[in-house]
């Protein structure tokens, strides 16, 4: 007869094989994972000399265009299960605030593997594979401190996140409080004697108010293209404002830098975070509100056009949204202002709006992270 003892060893010993089923493969234990691909690593790498020189050619617009402006997924691969009939669970925490970004369940794939983006730039991320009776395993991982941080939201192009770049004292800027995209939804003139039709399904609606958080929508085109909106297109939890407003040569006409001056006592406001703002590409008025934002809490010159630029992966407009062209009307008006540096500048232009001393103060305490 067996004994209690031998029982308890068999039992214990099944129990350890149960545990150590999973096994976690990828990403590696500690393993630094991109979240650019090689091209668009190698478009933000490049020297400002490069980008200007190739500034309007149409077949270098086309290679940023084959690129894309989604970020590249993290590949989750894993083993030690082999039947297709167990039920898993799958989640993935945000270290730096304990928030779980994906929690799901499936039936086992045999390939043990699965795929999820839109992660944070350089930040400390876990994860864990648990199975009813066959074993658990959780592993961590790093995601490359490379912005900018693209953001892939199904129907809405051009979305980033203005976070994760650095300041000249090495602060990083704060993630997850403004973003910028194209239009929500098409412009009233391209929906004649209609609502203006949605880009979002529901599972992008979704996304952008529970994981992303949206609470603010700022719509920063005129009343023509918003004609028809009755409140945001991410629904009645999320507070819509309308902000007309101006880029390039209009920066200086006082429409304009009222304009300004409301939107960035929008964004300076803790109680409006997160805050989404775009235009209708979110690229020539979203792309100079977030130019002055990130120039005024001193992100880079060299930074602030790779952001400005980066718009070239979703849109081919070589011969009009340009280093030669648009920006270079941005830095023409910018360029009037007093101040040593692009950043000084950039405040200069940005206190004739309105906007005070102390409230450039608040902005760059609530954007930036401590040292």
């Amino acid at each position: 007869m067996t004994s209690v003892k031998t029982l308890l060893v068999i039992v214990l010993a099944a129990a350890c094989s149960a545990v150590s089923a999973v096994e976690l493969m990828l990403p590696a234990e500690g393993a630094t994972v991109p979240l650019l691909s090689d091209g668009q690593k190698a478009f933000f790498d490049s020297s400002d000399e490069e980008r200007l020189a190739k500034a309007g050619d149409a077949a270098y617009r086309a290679d940023l265009l084959a690129l894309g402006w989604y970020p590249q997924p993290v590949v989750f691969v894993w083993s030690g299960i082999n039947s297709r009939k167990e039920r898993l669970r799958f989640r993935i925490w945000r270290e730096d605030d304990d928030v779980c970004v994906c929690d799901t369940n499936f039936v086992y794939l045999t390939t043990g593997r699965f795929e999820w983006d839109n992660f944070r730039v350089g930040c400390r991320y876990r994860w864990s594979v648990d199975v009813a009776g066959k074993g658990s395993a959780t592993g961590s991982f790093f995601t490359e401190d490379r912005p900018p941080r693209l953001i892939r939201i199904p129907g809405v192009p051009n979305v980033r996140d203005l976070g994760g770049w650095r300041t000249a004292d090495g602060r990083r800027v704060k993630q997850g409080l403004l973003y910028r995209s194209a239009n929500l939804c098409e412009n009233a003139s391209e929906c004649p004697g209609e609502l203006p039709r949605m880009r979002l399904d529901d599972s992008g609606v979704n996304f952008m108010t529970n994981a992303l958080g949206i609470c603010t929508e700022l719509d920063l085109r005129g009343p023509k293209e918003c004609e028809g909106l009755a409140g945001s297109p991410l629904g009645q939890s999320v507070h819509r404002m309308e902000i007309s407003s101006g880029c390039y040569s209009q920066m200086d006409e006082p429409w304009a830098k009222e304009a300004c001056r409301k939107a960035l006592e929008l964004v300076s406001d803790e109680k409006n975070l997160p805050l989404l703002c775009h235009c209708s590409s979110g690229q020539d008025r979203t792309g100079t509100l977030a130019f002055l934002i990130n120039g005024l809490i001193g992100v880079s010159p060299e930074d602030l056009v790779r952001d400005w630029e980066a718009s070239a992966l979703w849109k081919d407009e070589h011969d009009w949204f340009n280093r030669n062209n648009t920006y270079a009307a941005l830095l023409s008006v910018i360029g009037k202002y007093p101040g040593e540096t692009l950043n000084e500048r950039i405040e200069s232009y940005v206190k004739s709006t309105g906007f005070s001393e102390k409230d450039i103060a608040r902005l760059r305490q609530l954007m930036l992270e401590s040292d």
